[in-house]
């Protein structure tokens, strides 16, 4: 009887963001103490947003060069989540050593790839908004705010709409990567796949929320 090593995986995968969580909870630790003790706080309410601003052509390829190619964050992007399918041994036949990171810091790169175009093009052509804009408000505010962002976007009028474009890419590129796997399996794995690419997008849009107020931070230390 053949058994599918899937729940075992997802349930790597699950403690291993756990341990990640606990970890930045841990870090923040200092950070909340010093907050709830500073008359001026680290992390001040953002004041509300400008008039919303429609992305330009040449934001959408600036933004696209940017953010699949060029930017640095995408490079440790890849080389993170590559990591996390290592120690979770996934796919299992790629092995544990280097070559079997190489093969999915591979995999990550073109993945990560096809999700930039997928989201990038159709975002184009449903006048979607691909920026990450900062909240307003309070720290629950603005982490509700970033948390949203997942899964809304905004159009050229600048109301909320549901980011198709955005899931489109994260779950297309996460279905089309498993033809290049060692089992094929489009619809099972694809899946499982573009749900922990929304674990990471939400935690990628949270790291952007706050990335100002973590670098004030430090330049303080």
């Amino acid at each position: 009887m053949v058994t599918s090593n899937a729940p075992r995986r997802d349930a790597l995968y699950v403690k291993v963001l756990l341990g990640i969580a606990f970890a930045a909870l841990a870090a923040a630790a200092p950070l909340a103490a010093q907050v709830l003790a500073d008359s001026s706080p680290l992390i001040e309410p953002v004041p509300s947003a400008p008039a919303y601003i429609p992305m330009s052509l040449h934001e959408r390829w600036h933004g696209y060069l940017h953010e699949n190619l060029l930017g640095s964050k995408f490079v440790i992007g890849v080389f993170a989540s590559a990591f996390i399918s290592h120690i979770s041994r996934d796919p299992v036949e790629w092995g544990v050593g280097a070559n079997g990171y190489v093969h999915r810091v591979e995999n990550r790169f073109f993945t990560a790839g096809i999700d930039g175009v997928v989201h990038s093009s159709l975002a184009a052509a449903l006048h979607q908004d691909t920026r990450y804009h900062r909240g307003d408000g309070t720290v629950l505010q603005r982490a509700g705010h970033a948390m949203g962002r997942t899964f809304f976007t905004y159009n050229e009028a600048g109301h909320r709409v549901f980011d198709f474009s955005g899931m489109a890419g994260i779950y297309g590129s996460s279905m089309l990567s498993t033809y290049w796997h060692p089992r094929p399996s489009p619809m099972g794995a694809g899946v499982r796949a573009g749900n922990f690419g929304v674990i990471v997008q939400a935690g990628t849009n949270l790291f952007k929320e706050f990335e100002p107020d973590v670098k004030r931070l430090l330049s303080r230390k």
